[in-house]
């Protein structure tokens, strides 16, 4: 019987014997082959604790940006005021 003839066989199995088939199927398996299948990659995860460089930039950032919204606010506030008076 083809791989191809066997798949909707299986899908029709219940959860049990879905398992128990699976446990046959490893059970047939060289260990090597099966710690290749379900070995987990590890990958380096970063994280933001310990970053107090990091951190220190951003403050820096975000002060620059408020300095920049409050010299812009009050110009604009001197030019709104210009036009409120010549009107």
């Amino acid at each position: 019987m083809s791989l191809v003839q066997l798949i909707p066989i299986v899908n029709d199995l219940s959860q049990p014997d879905k398992l128990q088939l699976f446990k046959l199927l490893a059970a047939q398996i060289p260990e090597a082959d099966l710690q290749v299948i379900f070995s987990a990659t590890e990958y380096p995860v970063g994280s933001p604790y310990e970053l107090t460089e990091a951190a220190d930039i951003m403050k820096q950032m975000i002060k620059g940006d408020r300095e920049a919204s409050a010299r812009a606010s009050s110009r604009h506030a001197g030019t709104s005021k210009f036009l409120s008076i010549i009107t």
